[in-house]
């Protein structure tokens, strides 16, 4: 059995919610690493929510699928298909919803070489029957070559 290559890299986080008359941005930088096992590409990272509580986030693409996969103080699974509607679920301490991303883009591009790489999502999204907006999730990633 092979062991999966791991590639450190350095990513932008940027997230920006349409909804109704108002956007909402968020954006972090990150460390994280991308490897391949079988026959899907995993992008791990640590997003720090507060001083306090952080969230280890994972990106499952298998070429169509990308999985969001968030586990710490928040539980959230969720697939983007483009084209498609994907049922998923939000938890936190307190309760558990239902989601549904209606999904518009999704484009992954890993980093080769020296060039940039990217992930792009474009979604509606619905917790628990409740439209949040539309979200666009963008991703810049760079190989940290200092981290090997």
């Amino acid at each position: 059995m092979n062991k999966p290559i791991k590639r450190f890299l350095k990513m932008r986080f940027q997230t920006k919610v349409e909804h109704e008359d108002h956007t909402d941005s968020y954006e972090f930088t990150a460390r994280g690493e991308l490897f391949h096992k079988g026959s899907q590409d995993y992008l791990r990272f640590e997003e720090a929510l507060s001083k306090d509580e952080t969230v280890q986030t994972t990106m499952k693409w298998d070429g169509r699928e990308l999985m969001l996969i968030r586990q710490g103080v928040i539980l959230m699974r969720q697939g983007f298909v483009a084209g498609q509607q994907t049922l998923g679920r939000y938890v936190t301490p307190e309760a558990s919803w239902e989601t549904v991303a209606t999904t518009e883009k999704v484009l992954v591009q890993w980093p080769q070489g020296k060039s940039r790489g990217r992930i792009e999502i474009k979604y509606r999204f619905t917790l628990q029957g409740q439209d949040t907006g539309k979200h666009q999730v963008r991703l810049t990633l760079e190989e940290d070559k200092g981290n090997e």
